[in-house]
Formats: C-alpha cells, structure tokens, sequence
C-alpha cells in the first residue's frame, strides 16, 4: 500500500509539473506549428491519467432496521493510470478515439454505528477500460483549439472482491467486475512542432446497478450502487 501511494503521488506531480511547463511554452507564440496535422487519416499516442473516484449509491427501504447502523459515507480517494490511443479523423470537426487504459482506483464505505462506532469496507480496483468516444473540435486558431468528448467505456475490474469471503464482522461490499459507463469531457489541443499535446478533464458515470448483493449487514444496508470517475488525462499524440 506505501509503494502504491509513493507510484501514485510522484506521477501526479510529474504529470502537474509536465502540463504547466507544456502549456508555458511556445505554443501561444504566431508560428503555425504542423499546419498538416489535422490532415492525417489516423494518430497515435499515450495518456498519463489522474482520476478521483466517488460511489454513487442508494440505501435499501429498510436501512435502519440494520441493528444499531446509522449512516453510510462514502470516501474518495486519487489514482492514476496509464494508457494508449488511437485518433481516427471522420470530418473536419470530428474525430472517433479508442483508448486502451490501465487505472487504479480506491473508495472506501464507512459504516457508522451507535456509540460512535464504524466499519470500514475498502473497495480497491484495477481497471482495464476501452473507452469509445467522438470528438467535436473547434476551429483551430494558431496553436490551439477547445474540443468536447463524449461516449462510453468498457471497463473490467481485475481486482473484484467478488469472491471474497465475508461476513458481519469482516465488512466487504463488491462491485461487479465488467461495468459500462457514459463519458462527458472537455479539453485543449495544443499542437508542437512534432506532436500535439491535450489536456482533458472528464467525468465517468457508472451505468446501471453494480453491487453484488450478500446476506450480510454490509451490503443489505445499500440496495444500488454505481461506480464514478472524475478524471484529468494528458494525452499526447505524434
């Protein structure tokens, strides 16, 4: 658990200190930096991701006949994750991606009981996700244009607590391992003299209900449960 948050802290600030120095550099200057770029049929690239993931979720009608339960919280956590693209042009203001992504996540469920006492049910993931998105571009003026993603992505948690066992004194809540979700985003192109460069902030909302349901405590007091991201992506791309 130390080496993952040491993993996760250097790459946030690696990625920070990359976007401002990036995004200070000559690309706001009257030079037309690869006029042809956006003339290519297909791109390639990798994205270095931040992401803070939340649970949205609902409590079952019969809550608070849990014995002595009075609230559940959930807590986020920031991860990260890595990943590769392909950009393929349609028209002049549209564009199809696919991603490849590798994320690792963490959320946590507090249950508070009577007396000030609480139990903590840790949901940790590993993703695989496919995202598949369209992209609308604006006009590009010099060196940067704006532009909005939106679509769906496929994501499998290789890190399920699925088959893990538990019981009313071991609280785990599992989430399904293949979840489905709808993407909305929004970022810059800014375009270098041998590749472009866009920072991109995205929300990643769970489709349908995830929770595995068991016979214990736990997961009886939430009967939907679905998994969110926000997400900050830098991607580049030759």
């Amino acid at each position: 658990m130390q080496l993952f948050e040491k993993i996760q802290k250097t790459t946030v600030r690696l990625a920070f200190i990359l976007c401002v120095v990036l995004m200070g550099n000559k690309v706001s200057k009257a030079q037309v930096n690869n006029p042809l770029y956006d003339l290519q049929r297909v791109h390639f690239g990798f994205s270095i991701i931040g992401n803070n993931a939340k649970l949205k979720y609902t409590n079952s009608a019969d809550f608070m006949d849990f014995d002595t339960m009075q609230q559940v919280r959930t807590v986020s956590f920031p991860g990260f994750g890595v990943g590769g693209i392909v950009n393929i042009r349609l028209l002049d203001h549209w564009d199809y991606r696919t991603m490849v992504n590798i994320q690792f996540v963490e959320r946590h469920l507090n249950f508070h009981f009577k007396g000030g006492n609480f139990e903590e049910a840790i949901i940790r993931s590993t993703y695989m996700e496919i995202p598949m998105q369209l992209k609308y571009k604006s006009k590009r003026y010099e060196n940067i244009r704006m532009y909005l993603v939106g679509g769906s992505t496929f994501r499998y948690d290789f890190a399920s607590d699925k088959e893990t066992d538990r019981s009313n004194t071991k609280p785990i809540v599992a989430l399904n391992p293949p979840t489905f979700s709808y993407d909305l985003g929004v970022g810059l192109d800014l375009y270098y003299e041998y590749f472009k460069f866009s920072p991109e902030f995205r929300i990643s909302n769970g489709l349908g209900n995830s929770m595995i349901k068991d016979e214990f405590i736990y997961s009886g007091a939430i009967t939907r449960m679905s998994p969110k991201l926000i997400q900050f992506i830098l991607h580049f791309e030759g």
